[in-house]
């Protein structure tokens, strides 16, 4: 693998989106070298949290308006309660906010976890996507939600079972990133007793073919042993 490193970065646009120009040094094995440009969307980094409503056995989602997709999808599209994370807010307030704000619940002290955090698109984007797992009671629910007034979010809430929001992750009616993701995390939270149930049977499967192999070559070792 060729050395890569930057060389030059300067900002080619600074309004609501931030885009760096950086300038790339590639460094062959041979030692010989080249130039090229490669750009990023600097944004900051983002909370989404899969909100568990324990009282109805729902998943609780959003479906908003996305003008970026707006001529690849029919409608609103379903996601995750997420939002960016402000200045240096810590991520796990940011994801406390955003619940409150856009589905009206307030997380009880301990209900709310890290599952993982990944980068968004990482070949032009820096955002890091920081995802929680949260558990609500319906005594939790404190306001209407929404989203901030005078953001324009228009967010709908919305609750599924878990069947349904598995099988819409099947489906393809959910087809946003962070969602998806979150449904994985979710599946194997529920299902940690499964998943540690095939890889016991999969070291199972691989020692006794190891055990088999071993026996193989014992046996032929004291074939030829035997012909001598």
């Amino acid at each position: 693998m060729p050395e890569i490193k930057v060389i030059r970065e300067q900002r080619e646009y600074d309004k609501y989106f931030k885009i760096d120009k950086g300038t790339v040094e590639e460094t062959a094995e041979d030692g010989s070298t080249q130039e090229y440009d490669r750009f990023k969307l600097t944004r900051p980094d983002a909370v989404a949290i899969v909100v568990y409503n324990t009282s109805d056995d729902t998943v609780i989602l959003v479906r908003q308006h996305r003008y970026p997709v707006d001529d690849k999808v029919d409608g609103n599209i379903l996601e995750l309660p997420a939002g960016k994370i402000d200045g240096d807010e810590d991520p796990k307030e940011a994801a406390l906010r955003e619940i409150k704000e856009e589905i009206g619940f307030e997380v009880q002290e301990g209900k709310i976890g890290l599952l993982n955090s990944f980068f968004a698109s990482p070949g032009y984007s820096t955002e890091r996507i920081y995802l929680y797992l949260a558990f609500v009671k319906n005594e939790d629910k404190v306001s209407e939600g929404g989203g901030v007034e005078g953001e324009h979010e228009n967010i709908e809430i919305e609750s599924y079972s878990i069947n349904e929001f598995f099988d819409m992750v099947a489906d393809g009616t959910i087809c946003d990133s962070k969602t998806l993701i979150g449904a994985q995390a979710l599946w194997h939270y529920r299902n940690s007793e499964v998943v540690a149930a095939g890889r016991q049977f999969i070291e199972e499967k691989r020692m006794a073919h190891a055990k088999k192999l071993a026996e193989q070559v014992i046996n032929e070792e004291n074939a030829d042993e035997a012909a001598k």
